[in-house]
């Protein structure tokens, strides 16, 4: 039976960690003895995780205050590198080399993960993800390739966030081995939960509007609340309930008071079951600026739900535009006037439901599949 260490930040809501357990509860439990590492006691998705997978807590180091102070400084001066890279320099210095050896070890996302996992899991071979579009996120090659030469595999969940990952290696003349395996999406499971109790009961009179991800600015929510500023000012009887949490909850209350949409535009926080709010509402929209794949489209998708995304480069893998979803352009006027469609044409309504019903899903199958190889490569 092989050793498998995952290894990843936290397992607050995200789309990395929904996929860790979704990839969880679908191993082999007969083949592997897994462990995941995380440093972060809390998280939404810590109860998800199968029985049979050891949890192991290391506690994030406490920065003295002189460190503390230097990463506010860099953070100020550096603003061409991702956070990560920043912060890592300091905490790294507190870690030590975790005592267990393993077969395998799993650095599930970009950043503290793959840098802990290069430094201090022992392991004979070792996989790095990357779920993000790598340049757009601000991730700079010329600090993490110290980290990423050292990895077997470099796993991207879409063709864009390879692509993304490898032209920055190649402006620095790297060529790591990679491959495409896309985010474990178990469509039953979706489903299901969709089925559960609506916790925020939905006016039958009003459109009802529903956008889930993180409260940051790469979802783009701040185009959301000027769509729905147009369509209100049109007349349309608009409630957009936003699922999620994050650093610009503050930012977007004070911007949905000043355009006066207190009334319409809803911030719920965080939820580890947004599927029942998918299900329930008349039109699904994601207005993210980049996404390494886009999940939430995707489960969208599942529940057969009217989809308006921004153009963001992976959402055309999920929806065709005009068959399964209307794709806009990345501003708040193309966002509403495809919204206004949908709400204006029964027929396209109609359509695009009618299309997704009859698409069939085969990438949980085939993700398992390419999992399942790399992990029982003859050389392992």
């Amino acid at each position: 039976m092989k050793t498998l260490v995952f290894v990843i930040e936290s397992l607050n809501l995200g789309g990395a960690e929904k996929s860790l357990i979704s990839l969880l509860q679908n191993l082999d439990y007969s083949k592997y003895n897994v462990d995941l590492i995380y440093f972060k006691n809390d998280g939404f998705f810590k109860n998800e995780v199968p029985d049979e997978v050891n949890q192991i807590v290391l506690p994030f180091p406490k920065l003295s205050k002189w460190d503390r102070l230097k990463y506010a400084f860099k953070r100020k001066t550096n603003k061409n590198y991702h956070h990560a890279q920043l912060l890592w320099p300091l905490v790294g210095s507190y870690l030590k080399v975790y005592d267990k050896k393993y077969d395998i070890a799993v650095a599930y996302n970009q950043g503290f993960a793959t840098y802990f996992t290069n430094n201090c899991i022992q392991a004979k071979y070792k996989y790095a993800w990357i779920n993000t579009d790598y340049r757009k996120a601000g991730y700079r090659i010329e600090f993490d390739l110290k980290f990423y030469r050292h990895f077997d595999k470099i796993i991207c969940v879409s063709a864009h966030s390879e692509n993304s990952f490898l032209t920055a290696c190649a402006e620095v003349g790297f060529k790591p081995p990679s491959m495409i395996i896309k985010d474990i999406i178990d469509t039953g499971f979706v489903r299901q939960r969709a089925n559960a109790e609506l916790k925020h009961e939905f006016d039958t009179q009003q459109l009802n509007i529903v956008s889930v991800g993180r409260l940051s600015s790469v979802k783009g929510f701040e185009l959301s609340v000027a769509a729905c500023e147009i369509l209100v000012g049109k007349g349309h009887p608009i409630n957009w309930f936003v699922v999620g949490e994050g650093s610009m909850r503050s930012e977007l209350e004070r911007l949905i008071r000043d355009k006066n949409l207190q009334t319409h535009f809803f911030l719920l926080g965080a939820d580890p079951n947004p599927y029942p709010y998918i299900k329930h509402c008349d039109i699904f929209v994601q207005t993210s600026l980049f996404e390494g794949l886009g999940l939430t489209v995707i489960e969208a998708a599942l529940l057969c739900k009217p989809i308006v995304s921004t153009n963001f480069p992976t959402v055309y893998g999920i929806i065709e535009d005009e068959k399964t979803g209307l794709i806009a352009e990345m501003n708040a006027v193309d966002i509403a006037g495809k919204i206004e469609r949908i709400i204006r044409d029964v027929e396209l309504k109609k359509r695009l439901i009618e299309n997704l019903s009859r698409r069939e899903n085969n990438d949980k199958t085939e993700s398992l599949e390419k999992i399942n190889s790399l992990f029982n490569t003859p050389s392992h």
